[in-house]
């Protein structure tokens, strides 16, 4: 579980192109936004 104010994880994802994203791409970005819609393509 994620905490306020400690460093996060390590982790990959797939961006919208498909391209293979990890959270250390960012290391030293001020702010990191990961926004999740897990319904939103499901058509129901």
């Amino acid at each position: 579980m994620a905490e306020v104010g400690k460093t996060a994880p390590e982790f990959k994802l797939k961006s919208h192109d498909g391209s293979e994203v990890s959270l250390s791409q960012f290391r030293g970005s001020k702010w990191v936004l990961i926004s999740a819609y897990p319904l939103a393509f499901t058509g129901g």
